[in-house]
């Protein structure tokens, strides 16, 4: 186990569990935003409009065009353990509807995000302005340049990972220290935009939520997690991974509700084939 990590178990009487912590701890990467706004056209980047093939198609919902929130060289993650499912070269486009911005938990949302792979980042070129983009609304993200690096991550206290490592009830609170400890450890000051690992949830666990989503389910009330339907599909929500997660950051001008963040999950079998399509976002805030 990382040394920092295990003086943070011991900080916060958490030994006793280090086993089970330990067993939980997934690899993430963390993105970090470059100083210069200035950034190579293919170069991984949040925020900005996206570099595309000529055939590009902008993603549209309810007839106007999706905000794009980041482009992700794949070739860029190669080497860290977190990143074993994505695709070895070609680019990952992001797009959500900024100015509703659909919460996720209604079925009616599908098409509200998207998430596009070209298997190239050779001859690309920078996308203009879609006709229909309302820039006065907050559409277009301020561009920077992204990097990488690999870091560890733990799941949230309230997620279906913290429920299977059994950890009693009165602890959950020396655990959630932990957990804060750990951000502080990782981003300091920086947003926690992520790929893959443990989400940082701030509503409860979306696991189930985006099992449920996906398959018609309507999860704003306690009825659709009780639905005879729902009880049938549960045992697929450990299937959905984390993709992306995009805290709000007021360097980009990225604020998703009240200081929330957006979160973006595919299967793992959709992961491995490339089936990003089949991705759901879910936005949580306080």
């Amino acid at each position: 186990m990382n040394s920092q990590i295990s003086k943070l178990i011991d900080k916060h009487d958490l030994g006793m569990f280090a086993d089970l912590i330990e067993a939980a701890i997934q690899p993430a990467i963390h993105l970090s935003k470059v100083d210069s706004q200035e950034s190579a056209i293919g170069a991984s980047r949040i925020g900005g409009l996206p570099d595309v093939p000529a055939d590009f198609q902008w993603v549209l919902w309810q007839n106007r065009p999706l905000s794009f929130l980041a482009q992700i060289d794949c070739a860029d993650l190669q080497g860290f353990d977190s990143a074993k499912y994505l695709p070895n070269s070609g680019m990952l486009y992001f797009f959500y509807d900024e100015i509703e911005q659909p919460w996720g938990f209604d079925p009616s949302d599908r098409g509200s995000s998207a998430i596009i792979y070209h298997p190239s980042t050779e001859n690309l070129i920078p996308s203009s302005l879609p006709e229909g983009a309302d820039i006065d609304s907050g559409w277009l993200f301020t561009s920077y340049a992204l990097k990488f690096r690999e870091v560890l991550s733990l799941p949230s206290y309230d997620s279906l990972a913290f429920e299977q490592m059994s950890i009693p009830q009165d602890r959950i609170d020396d655990y959630v220290n932990l957990i804060e400890d750990m951000k502080e450890l990782i981003a300091a000051n920086e947003p926690m935009h992520q790929m893959l690992g443990h989400s940082s949830n701030i509503q409860g666990d979306m696991q189930l939520e985006c099992q449920l989503t996906s398959h018609g389910i309507h999860c704003d009330d306690a009825s659709g997690y009780n639905s005879p339907i729902a009880k049938d599909q549960a045992a697929g929500a450990s299937d959905w991974l984390l993709l992306l997660q995009l805290d709000s950051d007021d360097d980009v001008e990225m604020m998703w509700g009240d200081v929330g963040m957006l979160y973006f999950w595919i299967r793992k079998s959709s992961l491995q084939s490339k089936r990003f399509d089949e991705a759901w976002t879910i936005l949580q805030c306080s």
